[in-house]
Formats: structure tokens, C-alpha cells, sequence
């Protein structure tokens, strides 16, 4: 990998929480439910190796998307059609570059923020990359369209599914904090589209970036230079529709409960005792609104094996496809994986207990400062999935009855979108720069402003929350 920059910032990151767990004592859990503070529990060299044969199975559904997100362009790339339809959208927006900018931007905030969904946005971004990069923007421009925009949609999500269910008992379905984080989501776009439109520009002569052709999966196929995209362009739109109708969690965000009753129905349903679409469908299979990673995944492969017959590729050109579509995206899986042993550290050691609690017993109640201080250094430390139960759960446990929960939650949702734009433990953000070979420290330079006026529009909202 190209990249050594990035690794290196994992690497320094990873190497200043290892030394955190030889400094800072433990904090954990009595029989009582109390957090009590304990002895240093350092984190030495069988340790780090002993985590790292853990990570896969703790964390290895991230990997394992991103994988097959390179089997389905692997795939695709075979057919030529990325290639023909980022050229057909390219010269639709030739002299409105921009007009194509701001609509990417604003595609990827309000699913975000709409829906929940976060990470299997991915698999739009990689065609949304082709057409920016091809209209003569620079990557970290085509980085803050994409990627930068999932995350600011985050920070307004109606419902961050992740976010919420480990707390899930805790609150009620529906939507909390409504109006703030609508707020929030209008004021995301603004900054982001405003942003864009006054810093972008295409870049000519000698800063002008060249285009990885191969690993954005759109070089030059052999064969006629006409190529059929409608079976691409139906195949985008099919994961749309299914990813929000399954990935939505549209029971606990919008209290529709109808996809289960209906799921429930269809698995019922028997041709004397045979169960038709239990045996079709598989047991495992969930209502909308149910799905994760694995479905999303699931999804793309049988859409890739269509692909296949539809452009009538031959089996040979489909194992080059899907063999060079795990290559380029290893690297990065690689990344997602490894960055996790961060958390892994902090919590084992129970250091990062210690420093939540501190934060938290600074003042008295929910102050702004310290409890987002403490969201956001949590949300830059700790997996998504246990964010809540690592950082919300701990200042739950300091206030006591005089919790709010969804208050806690709003607060950490807007740190985490925020700690996730420029945090080197950035899952997302980690994927942008590993994909097109941006080093970390250049994103953190372009950006530091971008980040800064963001992070005073959320801190502004949970303001709001915490005094109104």
C-alpha cells in the first residue's frame, strides 16, 4: 500500500493509547453497579498479539462488507459500464460542476440522516468518486462530497441506529429531540454545500491529481465501446431501495411496525405443510427494517452473479474481476480491521472508564463541555457498536436518577459525526483515504475548518437541548 501515511497515523495512535494503559489506572464495575477505581492494568506485548487474533471475530463485519463491496466492483468493472455511466454523467454536468458537487453531497447527508444508514453508503461512493474526480476536482474535495458528508448526516441522524441499540431499553421508540436534529440536518447542509462552493475548484496544471483508473474500477475494457448501463444504473437502484427499506429501522425510528407483520405473514404462509417462503428465503432471513451488514452484503453478491449473465462475462474474466476487486480493497479492509485495537486497549485496561468518569464528575448534572469532551474523545476511541454502552452507559451510571438518556444520546451523536471527520480511528474516514491514497495528515489540513464550523453548529444544538 502507497499510503504510508496513514498507516503511520494508526501506528502513532495505536502506539499513545498503548502508553495510556501503563499510565492510567483502571476503572470498572462492582457487584453493585458502581464504577470504582481500581489498579494500572498495562497492556503488553502478548496482549497486543492475543487482541489482534480477537479482532476478526469482534469486528470482522466491517471487513467482511468491504470485501465483497470489492467482489461486486470487481465484477462490474468486467462490464465496462462504471466506466460508460461516470462518462455520461461527467459531460451531463460539464460546465455545472459544481450543480454535481453540492447534489452529491446533499444525496449522502439526507439518506444518512433520513434513514440511519451510514457505512453501506460505501457502495455508492465509489461511482459518485469517478464522476468528481473526472470533472477535475481534487480527491480531498471528492473525499468531503462523499465520505465527509455520510458523517455530517450522521451528526443529524432522526434515528443513528448503531448509536441507539445498545441503550435501546433505556428509551422509548420514535424519534427524540425531533426539532434539533432536523435543525441539525439543514444546518449540515448548508455548511457543507456552502463550503463546497466556495473552496472547490478544478484543478489544473501541475495540481492536478491523476486518476487512479484501476482502483476506481472504471480503466478501459477491451471489446465495443458501446456498453449497455441501464443494467447498472437498474441494479444502483435496486440496492437503494432495498438498503433503505431494510436498513432503516423503521419500527424504532418511525414507529411502522408493518414489514414485520408482514415478514411474519410471508414465512407463514404453507402449501399443506410445506413452508414455501421460510424454505425459500432461509430462516435467517429478517423483515425491513431489521437488516445489518450481512444482508447488505448479501445483496450485492447476488446482484454481481445477475451482472454476470446479464453482460454474458466469461467465467475467467469473473475470477480476474473479483480477485482484483479483493486486491484493491484488502488494504483497506486491513485498516478497518486493525484500527479497533485501539478500543480493544482502552477498554480491557479499563483506562478508558477512567477518563469518561473524570470528565464526568467535573461538574454536577449534564455540563456541555465535559460531557461532550467526554462523547467525543469516547466516539474517537471506541468501536460505533459500543460507544453507547462504553461512553453514554458510564455517564448514565455518574447522574444517576437524574439521567436523560435521549439527551445523552443527542450529545453523543453529534460528537461522534464530528470526532469521525477528522479522528484517526475514523472507520469511514479511514476507507476514503485508503481508497484514494490520501494521507491523513493532508485530509486534517484541508479540513480543520470545515470540521471547526461543524463542531460549533452541533455544539450550539446540544446547547439548546441541554438549557431548553
Amino acid at each position: 500500500m502507497k499510503n504510508k501515511n496513514l498507516w503511520l497515523s494508526l501506528i502513532i495512535t495505536v502506539a499513545v493509547v498503548l502508553l495510556l494503559t501503563w499510565i492510567i489506572p483502571g476503572t470498572s464495575y462492582n457487584d453493585s453497579g458502581a464504577l470504582t477505581l481500581g489498579a494500572i492494568n498495562p497492556t503488553g506485548i502478548w496482549d497486543v498479539f492475543y487482541y489482534l487474533s480477537m479482532l476478526l471475530s469482534w469486528f470482522g463485519t466491517n471487513v467482511v462488507f468491504i470485501l465483497f463491496l470489492g467482489v461486486f466492483y470487481g465484477v462490474v468493472n468486467k462490464t465496462g459500464a462504471l466506466r460508460a455511466l461516470v462518462e455520461r454523467i461527467a459531460s451531463r454536468f460539464k460546465k455545472r460542476e459544481k450543480l454535481f458537487l453540492l447534489l452529491t453531497a446533499s444525496f449522502f447527508i439526507l439518506v444518512s440522516s433520513l434513514t440511519g444508514i451510514n457505512f453501506p453508503l460505501l457502495v455508492f461512493v465509489p461511482l459518485f468518486l469517478g464522476v468528481i474526480l473526472t470533472l477535475g476536482f481534487s480527491k480531498v474535495t471528492s473525499l468531503i462530497a462523499t465520505i465527509a458528508s455520510i458523517l455530517v448526516g450522521t451528526m443529524g441522524s432522526l434515528y443513528a441506529t448503531t448509536l441507539v441499540s445498545a441503550v435501546s431499553s433505556y428509551v422509548e421508540p420514535g424519534i427524540s429531540y425531533g426539532w434539533y436534529k432536523f435543525a441539525l440536518i439543514i444546518a449540515g447542509l448548508a455548511i457543507v454545500n456552502l463550503y463546497l462552493f466556495f473552496t472547490a475548484k478544478i484543478v489544473k496544471g501541475k495540481e492536478k491529481e491523476e486518476i487512479d483508473e484501476e482502483m476506481l474500477f472504471i480503466e478501459k475494457t477491451e471489446g465495443s465501446k458501446k456498453t449497455r448501463i441501464w443494467p447498472l444504473v437498474t441494479a444502483y437502484a435496486i440496492i437503494f431501495v432495498l438498503y433503505v427499506l431494510g436498513l432503516t429501522p423503521w419500527a424504532s425510528m418511525y414507529n411502522f411496525s408493518g414489514f414485520t407483520t408482514f415478514h411474519t405473514n410471508l414465512l407463514n404462509v404453507k402449501i399443506g405443510s410445506f413452508a414455501v417462503f421460510k424454505s425459500f428465503l432461509g430462516a435467517s432471513s429478517v423483515a425491513f427494517g431489521a437488516w445489518d451488514l450481512a444482508d447488505a452484503a448479501t445483496v450485492l453478491v447476488i446482484l454481481a452473479v445477475i451482472l454476470v449473465f446479464i453482460y454474458k462475462i466469461k467465467w475467467e474474466e469473473v475470477y480476474k474481476g473479483v480477485l482484483a476487486g479483493l486486491t484493491k480493497l484488502l488494504p483497506t479492509a486491513a485498516l478497518v480491521l486493525l484500527v479497533n485495537i485501539v478500543f480493544v486497549m482502552a477498554s480491557q485496561s479499563g483506562a478508558l472508564n477512567t477518563i469518561i468518569k473524570a470528565l464526568a464528575d467535573l461538574t454536577k448534572g449534564i455540563n456541555i463541555f465535559t460531557y461532550s469532551l467526554a462523547s467525543f474523545i469516547g466516539a474517537a476511541i471506541v468501536n460505533e457498536n459500543y460507544i453507547t454502552s462504553y461512553v453514554t452507559g458510564i455517564l448514565n451510571t455518574v447522574l444517576g436518577d437524574s439521567a436523560n438518556v435521549p439527551l445523552l444520546l443527542l450529545i453523543q451523536q453529534v460528537m461522534y459525526g464530528i470526532a469521525m471527520l477528522i479522528a484517526p480511528t475514523s472507520v469511514l474516514l479511514l476507507v476514503g483515504l485508503s481508497y484514494l491514497e490520501v494521507g491523513y495528515t493532508k485530509w486534517v489540513k484541508k479540513t480543520w475548518l470545515l470540521t471547526l464550523i461543524l463542531a460549533i453548529a452541533g455544539i450550539i444544538a446540544v446547547s439548546l437541548a441541554v438549557i431548553l
